[in-house]
């Protein structure tokens, strides 16, 4: 099929045992690929007695109809499974260039179950695959263990994604690296970690069949030099650094001090010009016209010297602005430790700012933490915890299991001064200067996250016409709780499309839309195919993902918000703003996506959209023997 080669490599570390499945074009039909494909397979293969990090869990990582062809922003792939931080739904999508070389090798997922009695890696190439002894290379960083992979292989040019050291000790945020994408949040380098499996390494030279080349051709350059064009001057010079001084001065995010200030009075030391002085070269994506990765390097003279990629925003907000550090070249140097560890940074510089808040309150004492006095702007104490997080050592084995057990630990009333839905920590935007937020973080299918529903976007022009999302509709909307839901649920199912085709969500910084979208996905393809087909199938896997939540022990209850997101900042663009009401748009949002007010999608809802299975799934939720999801 078009876009497409109908085959799953399932590969039983337990047994070393590797088979090819075919799939049924009616599967992509109905799932595009991606995060829908991976969903699919975890709803029909992973229980609830499952434990994250048991050899009964799997991990799927897929691509969709995009990759291997010239559609712009399709040099991505997705990661999923059970999480081990939040033991729910997870998924992650990354850069670089392991999904169109994945693609190429002739398999739209792979499906790893088991646990390998010791260090191994897989490798790939061209519908053939090996299980090969990775002991050399454990204990090594993600950097390091990509140029053994590929000295090893002999193969220069093969693309690894791999854990680091964190991954191997189970830290409940480990990521997954290739190059310079990370598949961060949700801990699924943990999840490889468990099964002893170090990396996937690929190599492919099979070219993918698309329906109408000419035309995708034709659209893709046309569309690709429109993105380029209208970012050139932005982010492909700046990458996402130029977020952090608009977040701050314009939108007025209260990360400071651990979500406690409106305003950094330092917040000038890392803009965007600060990381553009430490920048060798933008990086690109296969097959990326932005090009936001960035090549960084800090001099051997200063204590922060590294060389790597990033960091990106997020970074430079959690583990700079949220814990007051205010030199770049510090920032840059944690970002990539966090990356040569596979650690996430931003769960780390969550876990930090919570650790300086307690120490702050009184409920660590220095003789807790190893002797370690926490002050906030101590970017080489934060170094020193971040290097006992990937250890597990001390007060580092704490903070290695995340938020909700950390906050558990420390007692008194840490629970009080955490955010993070489902066990997820918030990321650096907040609610109470984008109201939205809220009911997007409070639904979302692995916790609260701006990616799985990129409410922010839309406050920058980003907007989805096609189903009524305007920036005058999205702008009056900015402190209105009113159209909350509305948005959530339109985000939410616009970012599952991107996950599914797969695509990079930053292509609408350029141009793209959902028309384009609907049209590059009929030049792969040759489906006869239009926006309600793409709506449709957006909702079916979002409400495939609630349904893996539900059977696996979720409901309204944890579709909550934090107090801190209550407490007004006293200082900033969105000074006094707290986004209230929170419960009648939350009723509001489930009676829009058709479920009851225990946030269980109804059977009516399924059957309407084809999940028939998903109805069978939760009739056995139901059943009272049924054994719920430890954590």
């Amino acid at each position: 099929m078009n876009g497409y080669w109908n085959k799953i490599l399932r590969v039983d570390l337990s047994n070393g045992l590797i088979q090819n499945e075919k799939v049924r074009d009616s599967v992509f039909k109905r799932f595009l690929g991606g995060v829908g494909l991976a969903a699919k397979i975890i709803l029909e293969e992973v229980t609830p007695d499952a434990k994250p990090l048991s050899s009964d869990n799997i991990i799927v990582f897929a691509v969709g109809p995009f990759q291997g062809t010239s559609v712009p922003g399709s040099g991505r792939w997705i990661v999923a499974s059970k999480s081990p931080l939040t033991g729910i739904w997870a998924d992650s999508c990354a850069g670089g260039n392991w999904g169109p070389e994945f693609k190429r090798t002739g398999f739209d997922a792979v499906v790893v179950k088991g646990k390998a009695d010791r260090p191994v890696y897989l490798w790939i190439y061209d519908e053939e695959a090996e299980i090969k002894d990775a002991s050399g290379i454990w204990g090594k960083t993600t950097s390091e263990a990509t140029r053994e992979i590929n000295a090893d292989l002999n193969e220069p040019k093969a693309k690894v994604a791999c854990i680091g050291p964190a991954g191997e000790r189970l830290v409940k945020f480990a990521n997954v690296v290739n190059e310079h994408g990370v598949a961060g949040r949700c801990g699924l380098g943990a999840v490889l970690g468990s099964k002893n499996l170090k990396a996937i390494a690929v190599r492919g030279s099979r070219r993918i069949d698309v329906a109408k080349p000419n035309e995708l051709l034709k659209k893709s350059k046309f569309l690709s030099r429109k993105i380029h064009d209208n970012t050139v001057d932005d982010m492909r010079k700046y990458g996402t650094t130029i977020a952090t001084k608009e977040m701050h001065d314009k939108r007025g995010y209260g990360l400071t001090r651990n979500w406690r200030e409106g305003t950094f009075d330092m917040i000038d030391k890392i803009d965007a010009d600060h990381f553009f002085n430490i920048t060798v070269s933008p990086v690109a994506c296969t097959m990326c016209p932005i090009a936001c990765h960035r090549h960084t390097k800090v001099g051997k003279h200063s204590k922060y010297a590294y060389e790597g990629y990033g960091p990106e925003y997020e970074t430079i907000a959690m583990l700079g602005w949220l814990n007051g550090v205010s030199d770049a070249k510090a920032i840059g140097y944690m970002g990539h430790i966090c990356d040569e560890y596979g650690m996430d940074t931003v769960t780390t510089g969550s876990m930090i700012g919570f650790a300086a808040e307690c120490y702050e309150k009184g409920w660590f004492k220095k003789e807790d933490l190893d002797g370690i006095e926490i002050r906030w702007g101590d970017a080489d104490l934060m170094i020193n915890l971040i290097n006992k997080i990937s250890r597990r050592e001390g007060l580092g084995d704490v903070l290695a299991e995340g938020i909700v057990k950390a906050a558990g630990y420390v007692g008194h009333e840490a629970q009080s001064i955490i955010l993070h839905v489902k066990g997820l920590d918030y990321p650096a935007h907040d609610p109470r200067a984008l109201y939205p937020l809220l009911i997007n973080y409070a639904t979302g299918t692995r916790g609260a996250c701006h990616q799985r529903g990129f409410v922010p976007d839309g406050f920058g022009g980003e907007v989805i016409p096609e189903w009524g999302i305007t920036e005058d509709y999205m702008e009056r909307s900015r402190y209105d709780m009113k159209n909350a839901a509305n948005i959530a649920i339109k985000y939410q199912d616009w970012a599952v499309i991107f996950n599914s085709l797969v695509q990079c969500e930053f292509m609408p910084f350029g141009g793209l839309s959902l028309t384009d979208q609907v049209e590059f996905l009929k030049y792969v393809t040759g489906w006869d195919v239009d926006l309600k087909y793409l709506a449709e199938v957006a909702e079916r896997i979002f409400n495939l993902q609630r349904v893996i939540n539900v059977y696996w022990g979720i409901s309204s209850r944890d579709d909550t918000a934090p107090l801190r997101c209550f407490e007004p900042v006293k200082e900033g663009k969105s000074k006094g703003k707290v986004p209230k009401p929170f419960k009648e748009p939350l009723m509001e949002y489930y009676k829009l996506r058709g479920w009851n007010n225990d946030g269980k999608p109804t059977a009516q809802k399924l059957v309407e959209l084809g999940l028939v299975e998903a109805v069978k799934t939760l009739e056995m939720e139901a059943n009272p023997s049924k054994t719920n999801n430890p954590k």
